[in-house]
Order: structure tokens, then sequence, then C-alpha cells
């Protein structure tokens, strides 16, 4: 948050409806003849200049005037956050104020506002929705605003010193979207489905709304009949197994996924994905590697827990190198105890990554779960489904083609091996790494 009352800057200027005011004196020259017109040409300009003064001497002065902007505490990347800008009128006058905020450059979104009305020793307030793109801590810069007289012909232009620090997290709106629809019962509207858990229906946890895809079988009925409307039983389902999110960082993570990069889809993946699991009661650790381990925090549960993964998660940032998996998950593999599910998030370009990738979960699968998850590429796939006109065309169908092909294969490789894959359009990627995960404890895998 910041406020700052005093203005920098304190120009008198004159607005375009100004100049229009003025423009019907030059109208008077070619119609009275000789000196006249002058004259009336003058007279004109004088009551004008008169008027304009008295409008300006009407606008409060920017010393009168205090800006406040809240931004959220934490900003969300991809996603529009609300930046609060208060505006208090300390003057005897009301305020006409136009303005415009600094926001980073990377910030998309409006910037401009107004004009906001505010009454004699009253407040307002207006809300700009800014957009990042980029995850990090940027800088907010100053405020300047136009105020503008009663009649619109002038005012003073300031600048509000309001800069401040703010730093960009994963996409914290999604987990608390989901926190809010789970208390709702109405996890389908944002396409996450409810799974029977084999081998869990027998200790009852509560009583909860029917839903669509519920199972008859999980009817109450007795409290169908005294509430008046269809209610299941919710059971208890086994506790502290353990996730373990791991995040490759490496080049082939950098590529734009729509508005943000695939490595930025896959930590918002993870953070909605870490939440999910310790509200769940297991434990989840946290691995992001390129061609070394850049951060681990060791399987734990907890609110805590989650602040910790939400922090590492925002300090991700992508590498120009190759992802070493051999050395990634070897550090992982000593350092886990317990059976654990395994979730990846990489991509698979040619085929010397994804046999690397191979040899590595080969030796990790027989104790633990991997899950590797990679994204799509609609580009691509229309490149490949594109019916070439010329010879360059046909050269980049079949390098298209290839690139599936390869990726394909690699990922019915890993799945032969024993690991389960997950291959999903970016936009997808949070809800089906969700989906697949209650699919999982659900079957009772781990």
């Amino acid at each position: 948050m910041s406020r700052l009352r005093a203005a920098v800057g304190r120009f008198p200027h004159l607005t375009p409806r100004a100049a229009l005011a003025l423009a019907p004196g030059a109208l008077v020259l070619p119609v009275v003849p000789g000196a006249w017109a002058w004259l009336a040409a003058l007279a004109w300009v004088a009551a004008w200049a008169v008027v304009v003064a008295r409008d300006l001497a009407s606008t409060p002065h920017p010393s009168d005037i205090t800006l406040e902007r809240t931004l959220p505490l934490k900003l969300s990347i991809g996603v529009p956050n609300p930046v609060r800008v208060a505006i208090a009128n300390h003057s005897g006058a009301p305020a006409r104020i136009q303005g415009r905020d600094t926001p980073p450059a990377s910030f998309s979104g409006e910037r401009g506002f107004g004009p906001v009305r505010v009454d004699p020793r009253a407040s307002g307030d207006v809300t700009l929705h800014l957009t990042p793109s980029r995850r990090g801590v940027f800088a907010f810069g100053p405020v300047a605003v136009r105020l503008l007289g009663p009649l619109g012909l002038a005012g003073r232009q300031a600048s509000f010193a309001l800069g401040e620090e703010c730093r960009v997290y994963p996409d914290i709106t999604a987990v608390r979207r989901y926190a809010l629809m789970a208390r709702r019962g109405a996890l389908h509207e944002i396409g996450i489905r409810s799974q029977r858990y084999a081998g869990a229906g027998t200790e009852f946890e509560s009583l909860r709304d029917y839903q669509a895809d519920d199972d008859y079988r999980d009817i109450d009925w007795k409290a169908t009949a005294r509430r008046g409307r269809p209610v299941v039983r919710r059971f208890e389902v086994e506790r502290s197994q353990t996730i373990v999110i791991a995040i490759d960082a490496g080049r082939l993570m950098l590529p734009m996924a729509g508005p943000v990069t695939k490595l930025d889809r896959a930590v918002n993946a993870a953070l909605l994905l870490a939440y999910l699991g310790l509200e769940a009661g297991d434990v989840v650790g946290l691995l992001v590697f390129g061609r070394d381990v850049v951060a681990y925090l060791p399987p734990a549960k907890g609110h805590r827990q989650f602040l910790a993964i939400t922090e590492a998660l925002a300090g991700v940032e992508g590498r120009l190198e190759e992802p070493d998996y051999r050395r990634a998950l070897s550090y992982l593999g000593t350092r886990l105890g317990k059976r654990s599910l395994v979730v990846l998030f990489t991509d698979l370009v040619g085929t010397e990554p994804s046999r690397r990738l191979l040899r590595v979960l080969a030796t990790l699968s027989p104790r633990h779960l991997p899950l590797v998850i990679t994204q799509r590429n609609r580009g691509l796939e229309s490149r490949a489904r594109l019916v070439p006109d010329d010879e360059q065309e046909a050269f980049a169908t079949s390098v298209a083609e290839g690139i599936l092909r390869e990726k394909a294969e690699a990922l019915a490789a890993l799945s032969a091996r024993g690991s389960l894959v997950l291959d999903v359009h970016p936009e997808e990627l949070s809800v089906a790494a969700v989906n697949r995960y209650l699919e999982i404890k659900a079957r009772g895998r781990l």
C-alpha cells in the first residue's frame, strides 16, 4: 500500500474543450467589417480568458488531494489482479480527476481512469485490473493526475510519487477458487471430478448436498428426509500419503503457452496440487531442477508447508540448459524413505532426452509411482494436420509430424515401463493434474 498527500509538478493546463470554446471568436473576423472585427475578437478572447481563469481558480489544488494505492498482498501471474486507487478530496470544492497509474511494463490491462468526481471533503476510489506475465519482484511508479475545473476548461496536473514494490506469485486465485468451490460442494463447476475411493468407504466423515456425479449408494436417506433434499455421506480417505512435485525448469519449459510460459503453467498446476494434497492430509514435497537441483523441500504437512512451497515456486526461474533427470531423481530417491507419488512436470522433444528420462524412471518406478505430465502444443498439432501447398510447407509439416510422433512414442514407452503419463493442453494442466491425483488416490495406487 502506498499513500502520499504531497504532489510533484503542479502544472496548470488547458483542455481540448477550452480550445473549442475559443474557436468561435475566429468566426467574428469575416462577419464584422473593419477594425470592429478585431475588437470583437479581442473581446471574445478576453471573456474566454476570464472564464478559463475562474474555472482554474475553482479547481482544487493538488495539495488538497490524497491518493492511496492498495495492491493484493500476493499478485497472481496470468490473471487480472485488482489494484485499488483511493482518492480523498480535502478541499471545499468538488474535484473531477483523471489519472494514469504506472504499473510495471510487463503488466497488461488498463492504466488510465476517470474522470472521477469526488465531492468536497469526501472520498472515492477506482479499481484497475492488471495482469502480470511473469513471476518475480516488480515496482510500481507514480500516479499522474489531472484535476479539472467545473466547466472542464482548465485544471492542474500533478504526479503522486506512489512508488512501491510488489511480488508476483503463481496463480493463487486458482487455489482460492478451489477452496471456495470445495466449501460449496461445487468442484464440478471448475472441472474437478469427484471420485469414489476404493477401500475407503467405511469411516464416516460428514454429510453434504448431492451432486450430479455422486453414487446413489452414498445417499443418506434419513438425512435426505430431514432436509428435504438429497444428501450424501462423505467418507474418510486414507491419510499421510507422500507426494513429491518435481518441476523441470530447463530450456524446453521456456516457450510461451498462451500468455505465460510452459514453466509458469507447470508452477501454477504444482501450487494447486500441493494445496489439494495438503488439504487431503498428505505429505507434500517439492523439487525444482535444471542441470542441477535448484530447490528442494522435504515432504511435510500443514499450512506452513504450503506457504513454504508457495514462496519456493514464486522464485522458480527458467534456465537455458538441458535438465539432468538422473541427477535430480537420484537426489530425490535417496531422500524418500516411503513409497511416494512423484509428479514430474516436464516436456519431451527428441529421442535422446526421452531415453534419459526412461532410464531414470525405470530405477524409480519399482519403489515409487512416477506420474509424468507434459503439455501439448496446439500450434505444432495444427502444423502437422496442415495440407502443404509447397515444398517449404511440406517440410514444416513433416518436421511437426516427426516431433509429435517421437513424443507419443516416448510417452507410450514410459507407460509400458510402469510410469503414469498425462499429456494435456496448457490451459487444462491444473485441472487435469488434480483429477489424475484424485484418481490415483481413489484407486489406491499408493
